[in-house]
């Protein structure tokens, strides 16, 4: 999907094109059009390039003569060309400019002597993004002091939302990372310096502790009886930027459970999951499988893109215990994109359930520690 193209020989990404405006694709010269931000299902798509060729060949457009229908298939035609960093930043701004019409919205604008990818500013402090929100999209460049460029905006009452490839589908962008003016700017408690007396006598510790043994009704103790119902046991993110999940549960026929569960990109998306049951002998087989990921996903073991198979590269394979008639297990792989992707399937008589989730090196401390919880789980029962 194009995000770059040329007008008047100069770099262009599509909000710096008006709607009807033709350009031209760098790749193979062709002209191309603006696509407008649109929604599809429950999924964004942001504001991009369409060559003419495609347009031309659908009947779908508005009243206006903008295009804002589905993908076409497109086998055989040139694809565009999109520097990744300048797709983000375009990207970016038509969420931006999608979530918020009636702010204004700039590429590589100022808040002091910082320069942000994308600003936000409201006419009016809004609440909880104060000023604005400043954008700032990292592409292999992790030069910036995050620490101290998020201090600047904040302390000029601005949002920050700091993103990396992991953070963008093809059209769109999660920002539930965003850190917002309000709560954190608030002044720490730590420190009464600056404020007034009566804020500073306000905070001070006015009566003494006092503790009283307060006998608790066995009806109250019965009314947390979990007999009969899924109990979470422990769970852990498996990506840093959510979105995906492993945890242990326990069932309502109290067994031990292992789930694999991720969600989609977009407003009210799905939620897909896989949960297995689990057998004490598996928990040598998920430490087993936790650390040959290790090496062979993330460390010197991973291998090349000349030794790995194509399109899909199996790294490695527990096979957990399952039930009589259901057979399970959990895999990790490399994609055709060179991700890291885990799976967690398990096939019944007449049927196969599984769910595939993108996974960082995060991935490893979690399931480390879940299967070190499981363990202790298994020895409670046991004892």
């Amino acid at each position: 999907m194009p995000y770059l193209a040329l007008l008047d020989d100069t770099r262009v990404i599509p909000p710096q094109v008006d709607d009807g405006e033709t350009v031209s694709c760098p790749v193979c010269e062709q002209p191309m059009a603006v696509v407008k931000s649109h929604e599809r299902g429950n999924a964004f798509i942001s504001r991009h390039f369409r060559h003419h060729e495609q347009e031309q060949r659908s009947e779908i457009s508005t009243k206006s003569g903008q295009v804002t229908f589905d993908d076409l298939a497109t086998t055989g035609e040139c694809p565009g060309e999109s520097d990744e960093h300048l797709k983000m930043k375009s990207i970016a701004y038509a969420r931006l400019e999608h979530d918020f019409p009636d702010a204004t919205v700039e590429l590589e604008s100022g808040v002091g002597d910082r320069i942000a990818d994308v600003l936000v500013t409201f006419d009016e402090p809004c609440h909880p993004y104060g000023k604005g929100i400043a954008v700032e999209a990292q592409y292999r460049n992790h030069g910036k002091d995050i620490e101290a460029v998020t201090e600047h905006y904040l302390d000029r009452e601005y949002s920050v939302a700091w993103l990396d490839e992991a953070d963008f589908t093809e059209y769109d962008v999660d920002l539930s990372g965003m850190l917002t003016v309000w709560p954190y700017v608030l002044p720490s408690r730590t420190g009464t310096e600056g404020y007034p007396d009566v804020t500073r006598w306000l905070w001070q510790e006015k009566s003494v502790s006092v503790s009283m043994e307060v006998p608790i009704p066995g009806e109250f103790w019965a009314s947390f009886d979990k007999s009969g119902e899924w109990v979470t046991v422990a769970q852990r993110r498996i990506r840093q930027k959510g979105r995906a999940w492993v945890t242990i549960s326990r069932s309502p026929t109290e067994n031990l459970t292992f789930q694999l569960g991720k969600k989609d990109w977009g407003w009210n998306a799905d939620t897909h999951r896989v949960t297995v049951q689990l057998e004490q002998s598996d928990c040598a087989e998920l430490r087993s499988f936790v650390e040959t990921l290790q090496p062979k996903a993330f460390g010197q073991e991973r291998p090349s893109e000349a030794e790995r198979e194509h399109p899909w590269h199996d790294l490695t394979t527990a096979w957990l215990a399952g039930s009589p008639r259901v057979t399970a297990w959990l895999s990790a792989s490399l994609s055709p994109d060179g991700d890291v992707v885990l799976s967690l399937g398990k096939k019944h008589p007449k049927e196969t359930d599984r769910v595939t989730v993108q996974v960082d090196e995060s991935v490893v401390p979690a399931l480390r520690e879940l299967t070190d919880l499981l363990e202790t789980a298994f020895e409670i029962e046991s004892g």
